[in-house]
């Protein structure tokens, strides 16, 4: 007969284990010890994980001088020099990323491409002036001296006077030429005594440079627009208007194509401009002022003043006997209406029916390239006391007292031909260019466009001289 034997034998639950569920009848204070002794043995985990981590970083990392930090060698100083070290280049880091993100944040503008399938048709339709490189015409200038030789006292030849109306020529820009001081100060002197009119004051050279230049129906001989006979002289059409050059035939110098639909775009071959120009007219050097065997022809915004100094004009060459294909790609640069709220100044650009600063505005509207000849034009009549013939009067401040340039004011304008076309609208020290810089002609008040067109022009031409030939 087996018998069982049991023992009874009391257990601390306290000394078995620290678990949750080991206890009958855990006590908030008991639960509150328990958690806070594993958040400090987890801490102490993280803690040591984090050092160890960091150690390893700084021995394994590839910028230089962070092991510097844990070895174990080097002295408390050391380790305090390279800690120091480190700080600074930190620090100079962090100062110089907040400043440059200053200077991105203070810019309040951006500029991006707006829309890429901007309609032909909303492009503006630029201006073509066409000039003649004998910008004096041989016939009239033989009727001019004829009047002169029936004035002279002295009974002078025609042949005489012929050869000093080519003198005139002096008053358009010309580079590397010399000139005869006195032959043009004694021509002069005999055209205020002997051809001023009655009711002038002085010599109006324009007014007889006008008469000296060839006509424009004299060289215009046939118009067409989107393949259609148009009458060539009108104010839709070709004008007479002032150029770098002198006075030039301006094909929509009003504007007139500003408001064009999908059939009147004028964007291809076929529905372009095309001119025919007399062949034998510009052929005549009496008063050619540049060295080529063509037309000059430019290319600008309408409320310009065409000049290819000032920025907004492009210049091509067509020659005699070709066809000339005149191809013309539009840059445009517009700005937000709501950026009106800002000065000039501060968004860097000028709308279209602003004039900063008490500028002039040129036929209704604003524009960096006006903004810059009226510059130049002012410079001028501080440095040489007169206005050059073929410069807008639109454009002086004061018109009282202002005379037309003559011959006795060649040397001065000569003199300062090289301050005029170099202009500079904001001044940077830039080594080796200090002496360019103070020469140049300084525009601080032009500020660029908030509304531009830029035009690209290419030129291709093919000789017609294999036609002539047949047709004769």
């Amino acid at each position: 007969m087996s018998s069982l034997k049991f023992r009874a034998t009391v257990v601390d639950i306290k000394s078995t284990s620290n678990a949750v569920w080991w206890i009958k009848n855990p006590t908030e204070t008991w639960m509150r010890g328990i958690r806070h002794k594993q958040q400090s043995q987890r801490k102490q985990s993280e803690h040591a994980s984090l050092c160890h981590d960091l150690a390893d970083l700084f021995r394994n990392i590839s910028l230089h001088g962070y092991a510097n930090l844990i070895i174990t060698q080097h002295s408390v100083w050391e380790k305090l020099i390279w800690l120091a070290v480190h700080a600074t280049t930190l620090f100079a880091l962090l100062t110089v990323l907040l400043l440059t993100w200053e200077q991105f944040v203070a810019q309040y503008f951006a500029i991006n491409l707006h829309d890429p399938l901007y309609a032909v048709e909303n492009v503006p339709f630029p201006a073509v002036s066409i000039c003649s490189n004998n910008r004096i015409s041989q016939q009239e200038a033989m009727t001019y001296a004829n009047q002169l030789h029936k004035s002279d006292p002295s009974n002078r030849s025609v042949v005489y006077f012929l050869e000093s109306i080519q003198l005139l020529n002096n008053l358009y820009v010309k580079h590397g030429e010399t000139i005869n001081t006195e032959a043009l100060t004694n021509f002069q002197a005999f055209l205020d005594t002997h051809d001023a009119w009655n009711n002038d004051a002085f010599y109006d050279t324009r007014r007889f440079m006008r008469m000296l230049a060839p006509a424009c129906k004299n060289f215009i001989l046939e118009c067409k627009l989107a393949e259609k006979n148009i009458e060539c002289f009108s104010k839709v059409a070709f004008e007479e208007s002032l150029t770098m050059f002198g006075p030039c035939c301006t094909f929509n110098l009003n504007d007139s194509y500003k408001q064009r639909n999908y059939t009147t775009r004028f964007a291809s071959p076929d529905t372009g401009l095309t001119v025919v120009l007399n062949n034998t007219v510009d052929r005549e050097t009496f008063g050619a002022i540049l060295d080529i065997d063509g037309y000059i022809v430019m290319l600008h915004r309408p409320n310009d003043y065409a000049d290819i100094s000032s920025g907004s004009t492009q210049l091509v060459f067509p020659t005699h006997n070709s066809e000339s294909f005149l191809s013309i790609n539009a840059r445009l640069f517009d700005a937000d209406d709501a950026l009106r709220s800002y000065s000039p100044k501060t968004r860097k650009c000028a709308f279209n029916d602003e004039a900063t600063n008490s500028e002039i505005i040129l036929r209704d509207a604003y524009s960096f390239a006006n903004c810059i000849s009226r510059c130049r034009i002012n410079s001028i009549i501080a440095l040489c006391r007169c206005l050059p013939f073929y410069m807008p009067l639109d454009l002086v401040d004061r018109i009282d007292g202002v005379v037309y340039c003559n011959l006795i004011h060649v040397s001065c304008l000569r003199r300062y031909n090289f301050k005029w076309r170099n202009v500079l609208t904001k001044r940077e020290t830039i080594p080796g260019l200090e002496r360019e810089a103070e020469e140049a002609l300084y525009c601080p008040q032009c500020e660029p466009s908030c509304y531009d067109v830029q035009y690209q022009v290419s030129l291709m031409s093919l000789p017609i001289e294999r036609y002539q030939v047949e047709l004769e």
